[in-house]
């Protein structure tokens, strides 16, 4: 058996996968941010612990996190998570349970399930695109995860769409960029935006600023709702476009809470991507939603390990 770990910014979620990759077990648990570094590397070892008990043929160990992660195992960078920074998380680990340990970015690590048992299966080249808080991705070229020179490959949402923003000066590399529209806040905030347009929309009357109401209300044939779903796809397509030129890879998974959103959000993405994009890629390009959504971690992470 191989246990899959996804450690997020709130929770963590532990499931055991099987030789065969069904997932036979999952669970969570709330992940204590009070916590200093050695206490909470102390509490991941006691939370494996529990499921190596639990599971005793646990062979193997695999586990995503948000940030940068080098090829020896070290956490270089963890921005929901700063007290993980720096850790050799691979290393320590593997003296504590004598297990293969494999540790790597989440939105690797869900591309990994996408490969093995979802939309992904079968294709040598493809782009998985998170879609959140944030706006992240994974690059699969040639059947395996294509890291870059500093572990960093696949930061979608770091695509510059709009030049012309007001620079941030606290955050430089943040200015223009895919995720400043695209993100959860950059949906809602689209969204608001609008409300002086659409006064008389249920979204405004009853307040309900979350990104499931505005899908929702699109659907319904909410105008504010629906102008926010094709702005947000609008953008996604620009994103979409620019990686398919530069990598001349035409396939899409896009995983991810967002991922879920309305299909005029989807339109508005393919519709934009096949309009801007390079003319032999266009009959190829392909956007589908991934197979795996809320476990796509912990499967992901199981084979991880396991490979």
């Amino acid at each position: 058996m191989h246990l899959g770990i996804d450690i997020g910014g709130t929770n963590v979620k532990f499931g055991i996968v099987d030789s065969d990759l069904n997932l036979i077990f999952h669970s969570s648990e709330k992940l204590p941010l009070q916590l200093n570094q050695p206490e909470i590397v102390s509490w991941l070892q006691s939370q494996i612990q529990n499921q190596i008990i639990n599971f005793p043929s646990i062979s193997t160990i695999g586990i995503g996190i948000p940030g940068i992660i080098s090829k020896e195992g070290i956490i270089i960078v963890s921005p929901n998570i700063p007290q993980l920074s720096g850790v050799e998380i691979k290393l320590t680990l593997e003296k504590h349970f004598r297990r293969k340990i494999a540790i790597d970015n989440d939105a690797n690590v869900a591309a990994l399930a996408e490969l093995y048992c979802g939309n992904g299966k079968g294709l040598h080249d493809f782009v998985y695109i998170t879609l959140g808080t944030g706006v992240g991705g994974a690059l699969v070229l040639d059947g395996k995860i294509y890291h870059g020179s500093n572990f960093g490959a696949g930061e979608i949402g770091h695509i510059i769409i709009n030049p012309y923003d007001e620079l941030n000066h606290e955050k430089p590399y943040r200015t223009g960029v895919l995720e400043e529209y695209l993100g959860k806040e950059a949906i809602i905030r689209t969204a608001k935006n609008l409300t002086k347009k659409y006064e008389n929309s249920p979204i405004v009357k009853n307040e309900l600023w979350d990104v499931a109401d505005i899908s929702d209300y699109a659907d319904k044939g909410d105008k504010l709702s629906i102008e926010t779903m094709k702005l947000c796809g609008y953008y996604l397509g620009l994103g979409i476009v620019s990686v398919a030129n530069l990598l001349d890879v035409p396939n899409f998974i896009l995983g991810g809470g967002i991922s879920k959103s309305s299909d005029i959000f989807y339109k508005s993405a393919n519709d934009t991507a096949k309009q801007r994009v390079l003319p032999q890629l266009e009959k190829q390009l392909s956007v589908n939603k991934a197979v795996f959504s809320e476990k796509s971690g912990i499967i992901g992470a199981a084979i991880l390990g396991k490979i």
